[in-house]
């Protein structure tokens, strides 16, 4: 760091840019790209919008898919949510310096880590300010479980019989035994499962709870939508028509979806100011289509969305989960427009009808240029 730089690491991410320079941990992919030589005086004259670019650029093409899709001004606003992620995954791909300061090897993430992130995630979109760093440790108390299950089903938990800090291992117990019985109680099946094992994060059962709670809320969630999956494919084909994108999906399971195109142009129609169009890339490569699902991902925290999948998902294009996340979606256009259910029924009854119109037209063109259902882009 420059002189008079000492205060340069120690931010707090709920600071802008403009206040805090870079967290030391955002700049690990520029340390990594200048080894042995310091940063250049050039990141630091440049301007918080360039400084953060810079960070992302370097941070992108150091560790690819593995960094969590942000925009730079996610860094030089104040969007705590979105900078711890990043500086998360960050730490994921070049390690925290170590004593020496070299950075450690990235090490691929494991079935079971990949499922943590998709249910950290989840618990991250519910607005309960978990702040969740790691999913079996910040769960072994019980608290975090039944603050999650009070979510999905408000009076569910007795806050009197939860010892909000527990003093000793026998509170710890006593609190999980509790969720235990909280889960059952709404529904989830548990055999096997005592309070024991949540509070000794024993991380196989711990999955198989949060999955549960995860399914349970998205068939609540789906239900209280309200809407059929065709109604659901009808509306997102419809918004990601108006953007000017010519991909159609004609099931949830479709492999267009792969590309993280379609996703990221229904999510740009709904909330336009959530992403910009310059960040969606082609999702022609492999590397492509991991950046846009990732971007995808933190497009839907952006914007508020519920989020039921990770980015892994969205390349296997997994038809429930697929589904989930543009029913979220549309949750987000209907509670951004005041819709409700027959609003936009008759919204797409009149796109359907304005669609069918222009293509009589192209079909009814003198010069035959246009066939039917053909893409003027094309």
């Amino acid at each position: 760091a420059p002189a008079g730089g000492e205060g340069h690491g120690s931010s707090a991410l709920a600071m802008p840019l403009q206040q805090a320079i870079v967290p030391t941990t955002v700049q690990m992919p520029l340390a990594a790209a200048h080894a042995g030589e310091g940063l250049p005086e050039t990141f630091w004259r440049a301007s918080p919008g360039a400084r953060a670019k810079q960070v992302i650029d370097h941070a992108v093409a150091a560790g690819g898919p593995k960094i969590f899709a942000v925009a730079p001004s996610d860094l030089t606003e104040p969007r705590p949510r979105m900078q711890q992620c990043f500086v998360a995954s960050v730490v994921d791909a070049f390690g925290d310096g170590g004593e020496d300061g070299e950075l450690d090897t990235y090490e691929d993430e494991t079935n079971d880590s990949a499922e943590a992130r998709v249910f950290k995630n989840w618990a991250a979109s519910l607005g309960l300010k978990l702040n969740m760093k790691d999913l079996f440790s910040d769960s072994c108390s019980g608290i975090v479980l039944l603050k999650v299950m009070e979510r999905l089903q408000p009076g569910s938990v007795d806050w009197g019989r939860v010892e909000g800090t527990p003093k000793n291992k026998y509170e710890t117990v006593a609190n999980c035994n509790y969720a235990v019985k909280v889960a059952k109680e709404l529904g989830l099946k548990l055999t096997g499962i005592s309070g024991q094992d949540i509070s000794e994060g024993k991380e196989k059962l711990m999955l198989a709870v949060w999955w549960q709670l995860m399914r349970k809320d998205l068939l609540q969630f789906l239900d209280e939508l309200d809407m059929d999956q065709a109604h659901v494919l009808t509306w997102a084909n419809a918004q990601v028509a108006k953007s000017g994108t010519d991909i159609q999906l004609g099931r949830f399971g479709d492999k267009a979806i792969r590309s993280g195109v379609y996703l990221l142009q229904l999510m740009r129609a709904v909330a336009p100011k959530a992403i910009k169009e310059d960040l969606i890339r082609p999702g022609h490569s492999e590397l492509d289509r991991q950046l846009n699902a990732k971007l995808a991902i933190s497009t839907a925290h952006k914007m508020g969305a519920r989020v039921f999948c990770g980015w892994q998902d969205i390349l296997e294009a997994r038809p429930k989960l697929m589904l989930s996340m543009v029913a979220a979606v549309m949750s987000v256009y209907l509670k951004t427009n005041s819709y409700t259910k027959d609003d936009v029924l008759r919204e797409m009854r009149q796109g359907s009808v304005a669609l069918g119109s222009m293509r009589a037209s192209q079909r009814g063109s003198p010069r035959g240029e246009a066939p039917a259902g053909a893409s003027s882009r094309a």
